[in-house]
């Protein structure tokens, strides 16, 4: 879509607001602007891991903003009703609208105390719950491959990684019904491969996420040179086995309001997951075995037996309940995420 389209449907859209046809104009901004995106095609250039490219502004969209306030104010010269709201709202979004999505208004989470959910502040219909993965072995990462939907991994010394649950649901009770159920299913298939789901303290979970991200722009979406960056945070969405969507982030602030990371690059060859998970622990390593790696497993090994056979209280510590296995393995879990183990391992 050549420069010359975009003029003509420029000077198409201007003369159909001059004879009153104003929806003609608008159909030929919507062309303006599907053109203006930048092909994936086009976006491809070498990267270097010392030094990332600065992102380029979108002089196209600053553009397309202008002349929807123009068509407004000429639209409301010529008595207009409807099209000078119509294009000056337009010219809002487009200037605002990627600066609202990241600030994230809609994905700000609240915690419900003495639970696994996150509740959506401006969304109360949408919940989230963060599931720790555990390793029973250092060499266990393909176990992880297993998993299905979004994944986030955070980098650095203790490298940890998360899945997000979310779900629809009208009430408390019928949301965590729905995540319970789903880390059900996904630790019967996680634990025949030596890895397994702690679930998250609401609490916990938004301390997690609360974090000031910058985006990677790295002008490509090829798994390998995005996987080479020096990223603090990446999300993932992974589908039957493939990873559909992802995006990485640097920590801006070790602070701000708890949202789920977005999802921004959808590769036109979508990796496997089980070699992205090779590739993350080649290059930032992959969470290890740990104190509830033994405690969980123990857990998943008794899940026919009575539920008062396999838990054994010994006292609080910092307002955690000490658990510990028939077996002698222990952890520290608040009275959240024992309920939630027991409903999951059951």
């Amino acid at each position: 879509m050549g420069w010359g389209l975009r003029i003509f449907a420029v000077i198409v859209g201007l003369m159909a607001l001059g004879l009153g046809t104003w929806p003609i104009t608008l159909l030929a901004l919507l062309y303006l602007t599907y053109s203006l995106r930048r092909p994936k095609t086009q976006r491809a250039y070498a990267i270097r891991q010392e030094a990332l490219p600065k992102p380029k502004r979108p002089w196209g969209r600053y553009l397309l903003g202008c002349v929807l306030f123009l068509l407004a104010l000429i639209a409301a010269g010529a008595g207009g009703t409807l099209s000078p709201i119509v294009f000056f709202i337009g010219g809002l979004a487009v200037f605002f609208w990627p600066s609202v999505f990241r600030s994230s208004l809609t994905g700000q989470l609240v915690p419900l105390r003495d639970s696994l959910l996150l509740r959506s502040r401006f969304f109360p219909f949408r919940w989230h719950a963060l599931a720790e993965v555990k390793l029973e072995a250092q060499d266990q990462t393909r176990g992880v491959s297993a998993l299905d939907g979004r994944l986030l991994v955070f980098a650095g010394k203790s490298p940890r990684a998360f899945q997000v649950v979310s779900v629809y649901a009208f009430g408390y009770k019928e949301a965590e019904d729905k995540v319970v159920r789903k880390l059900q299913r996904d630790t019967r298939m996680l634990s025949q491969r030596g890895a397994h789901l702690l679930p998250i303290d609401s609490l916990d979970a938004r301390q997690r996420l609360s974090l000031t991200l910058d985006r990677l722009n790295v002008g490509t979406d090829d798994f390998d040179a995005v996987a080479s960056l020096p990223f603090d945070v990446f999300t993932l969405q992974i589908k039957e086995g493939f990873v559909v969507s992802h995006q990485a982030f640097k920590v801006s602030e070790p602070n701000g309001p708890a949202s789920i990371p977005p999802l921004g690059i959808s590769p036109a060859r979508e990796p496997l997951f089980a070699e992205v998970v090779e590739k993350i622990g080649e290059k930032h390593g992959w969470p290890g075995p740990d104190e509830y790696s033994p405690f969980l497993a123990a857990w998943d090994a008794s899940r026919t037996e009575p539920l008062a056979d396999r838990i054994r209280t010994r006292g609080e510590d910092a307002g955690r309940v000490i658990v510990e296995t028939p077996g002698g393995a222990e952890a520290k879990l608040t009275r959240a995420q024992l309920r939630a183990l027991a409903r999951i391992y059951a």
